[in-house]
């Protein structure tokens, strides 16, 4: 750009001409001559150290754009009045030709941001020439006319040709008028491409008249619309889609304000509270019941706020008066700064009403069930109690010496006879644990050979007495030490033994125990237990592990019981993952078995083999409280042979006057009491100070979990059953003696 200007300055001023632009040369080798000319007025003469002429050149705006150097090999002095006036036009050239490069830089950029704009937009631009009869259109319009995007100018009605010829005839007409009288035009056009789509345009145009109004030219924008179209032709179609929905579901849907009025609601309203849309006020809080109404309004803003679905239960007011109870979901539309949510509303008053049943049903079945507990809870008691003391008395005349034998068939008979008593009930009791879920197991490691020992050995008298034979063959592999429940275990096995033996009248009962080891690592145990009885058929034998069932209506007269036995033992090894089942045909006697998962284990607690005889080798003085005379004297009984000294009380209020007159031990309390109960007692004597603490244990025959929960609740220590037996009382009475 600058050869023939350095070409001129070598010629006439024997000088290497150079033109540095202010703006690229602030830094660098004539950073110096920069600074000074930056603030110097156009047509400035200067000289360098070394002694170059810099003059700064001026563009046609006056500005200063750049400097003209000057420099010779050497140092010369400054110039003279004709060398001045070559060096000044010189600097008037250079000063052009700078203004020029940058007029042509600034229209690259321009042009550049012009495309920008057109690929942001979607928006280009055309201009028709009406003098030349030529046009000249953007990037973005030759694109989507599929005109030669190389070429800058067309004749005036180049892709004309290629519009849907209705809109042909359209855009020719408005052409001719807008050339003609300068209006402009806004046009929905239909464009067939080359590439054969059909695309959706705009095309807006304004005139460029002279001073005498003549047009001059035309000046447009142009845009591809068809997938704003097709979106909105979406939304129309799915917003007609939606309220075809809304004006036709049993549900309400409506559209309401912060402030509770209504935009919109939908035909259903009629048939929820009686209203069509046109009698209907247009702000959806007047049908609102008023206490509900705050809660509705700031559900509304809760979801506008939060931009989460909002739920909602809340009464409304009928045409007629009544009170009516909807389900609401609000949901806001729009973005933050809109206050409009979608309601859905759905007539929730018959499920209101079901629910209300539902829970009066839920709470008449938890009365009658706190009602059967209490029930059950009383009817041990007063079952339990006198049994305690036929059970001890009994225990004790067997055990009395000089008896003839038939005084002690007598005694065997009466001790019998309430062990057989005391099974129903207990029956009766772990039914309705399982019943209500409150059974829990208990883990602990079991000699399993004993247990099969100890468990068999309960019913060798009775097989004796039905001249029964009884076998028990264990499998060699059995393992010496397994963990589990053994006293439930014990329980079914005695469950299914006590069931052989009433059902056979002659033969004998049979007991096979094996197992094998799992992949879990687990010991699959199962036990089995024949008998040569009466068996049963398949037809019976779906009834008898039902409650309450027996085979036929005759077994429980010829040969008792509760009907429970079975069903408790299917529970109970359901509850430790198991499997009941039973094999039998009528005559030919019958197989029940059960399979249990057990764990491995290989040591015993000192507590399951700790020495069970009633001996406990420490001394005491014991209050005993309980209101039965019979039972206290049948355990000072005991507790005499046991070595220890024994004062009774018969209710809670001489209870707690002996523990403040005498120190005891130990307290054995019974609950239920006149006067005073033994939980009242119990924490009555907590109140009173003591040096130690003394141990309080129910004696009592309230044995339900939640009974024993509230006697250590008012201080108890611990809880002992009745009847009594004296091996676990004698234990637990050395236990707390010890500890004392």
């Amino acid at each position: 750009m600058f050869a023939h200007l350095e070409n001129l300055a070598a010629t006439v001023l024997q000088a290497q001409a150079s033109v540095l632009e202010l703006e690229d040369h602030a830094s660098g080798e004539f950073a110096g001559l920069v600074e000074r000319a930056g603030g110097m007025p156009p047509g400035t003469l200067l000289t360098d150290e070394k002694g170059a002429w810099v003059v700064t050149p001026a563009a046609r705006e006056g500005r200063t754009l750049g400097l003209l150097v000057l420099q010779t090999p050497e140092r010369r002095p400054l110039p003279d009045e004709s060398q001045s006036a070559i060096i000044l036009q010189l600097a008037r050239v250079a000063g052009d030709l700078l203004a020029g490069a940058k007029a042509q830089r600034d229209r690259a950029e321009l042009s550049q941001m012009l495309d920008m704009i057109e690929d942001m937009s979607g928006v280009g631009w055309w201009r028709v020439d009406k003098l030349k009869n030529t046009s000249r259109c953007s990037k973005r319009v030759r694109e989507i006319h599929g005109l030669p995007v190389n070429k800058a100018i067309y004749p005036l009605r180049a892709g004309v040709t290629q519009y849907n010829p209705e809109d042909r005839a359209v855009l020719d007409a408005a052409l001719d008028k807008a050339l003609e009288t300068g209006d402009g035009y806004n046009l929905r056009l239909r464009l067939n491409r080359p590439d054969g789509q059909q695309r959706i345009v705009m095309s807006h145009s304004v005139s460029e008249k002279d001073a005498q109004g003549e047009v001059l030219s035309l000046f447009g924008v142009f845009r591809d619309v068809t997938d704003q179209e097709a979106v909105m032709a979406k939304l129309q179609r799915n917003e007609a889609r939606y309220r075809l929905l809304a004006e036709n579901v049993s549900d309400v849907i409506t559209r309401s304000r912060m402030d509770g009025s209504s935009k919109y609601i939908s035909p259903a309203i009629q048939n929820m509270l009686g209203w069509t849309m046109e009698e209907m006020t247009g702000q959806a809080t007047d049908y609102v019941y008023e206490e509900d109404r705050p809660k509705v309004l700031k559900a509304i803003r809760t979801a506008i706020s939060s931009g989460e679905p909002t739920r909602l239960e809340h009464r409304m007011l009928h045409r007629d008066g009544r009170v009516l109870w909807a389900e609401c979901t609000y949901k806001a539309v729009g973005g933050p700064d809109e206050d409009d949510v979608v309601v859905v509303i759905r007539d929730a008053t018959q499920r209101k009403l079901l629910e209300t049943e539902v829970m009066e049903a839920k709470e008449r079945a938890e009365k009658a069930a706190e009602a059967k507990t209490e029930f059950l809870a009383n009817m041990s008691h007063e079952l339990r109690t006198p049994l305690t003391s036929v059970i001890g008395y009994s225990g004790l005349l067997k055990n009395s010496a000089g008896l003839t034998p038939t005084q002690r068939l007598y005694g065997d008979r009466i001790a019998a006879s309430s062990e057989a008593l005391l099974m129903v009930i207990n029956d009766i009791l772990d039914y309705s644990k399982l019943e209500a879920d409150a059974v829990e197991l208990e883990k602990a490691p079991f000699d399993l050979r004993q247990y099969i020992a100890d468990t068999v050995g309960i019913i060798e008298s009775q097989c004796a007495a039905k001249g029964l034979g009884l076998k028990v063959d264990l499998d060699r592999r059995l393992p010496e030490i397994l963990s589990g429940d053994a006293s439930r275990l014990r329980q079914v096995l005695l469950n299914f033994l006590s069931n052989a033996v009433k059902f056979t009248a002659a033969g004998s009962v049979g007991v096979k125990v094996f197992g094998a080891e799992t992949l879990e690592g687990r010991y699959r145990l199962r036990v089995e237990v024949s008998d040569t009885g009466i068996g049963l058929s398949q037809e019976k034998g779906e009834l008898i592990f039902g409650r309450f069932t027996q085979a036929d209506a005759s077994t429980t007269r010829v040969y008792g019981g509760t009907g429970l036995g079975l069903a408790i033992s299917r529970r109970l090894i359901e509850l430790m993952d198991g499997k009941v089942g039973y094999e039998s045909e009528p005559g030919k006697g019958a197989t029940f078995w059960f399979e249990v998962p057990l764990d491995f284990d290989f040591a015993l607690p000192v507590s399951v083999v700790a020495d069970t005889v009633p001996d406990i080798g420490v001394k005491g003085r014991i209050l005993m409280v309980d209101d039965a005379e019979a039972n206290r004297e049948l355990v000072k009984i005991i507790l005499g042979t046991l070595g220890l000294e024994v004062e009774t009380a018969c209710n809670g209020v001489e209870a707690v006057a002996a523990v403040r007159q005498k120190d005891f031990d130990l307290v054995l309390m019974d609950v239920h009491m006149p006067e005073m109960d033994g939980l009242a007692a119990t924490r009555e004597i907590r109140q009173q100070p003591r040096e130690k603490h003394l141990p309080i244990l129910a004696l009592t025959a309230n044995v339900g979990g939640d009974q024993v929960q509230k006697c250590l609740d008012a201080g108890m220590d611990g809880h002992l059953p009745k009847p009594i037996q004296v091996g676990d009382l004698a234990q637990t009475l050395k236990k707390w003696l010890l500890a004392g």
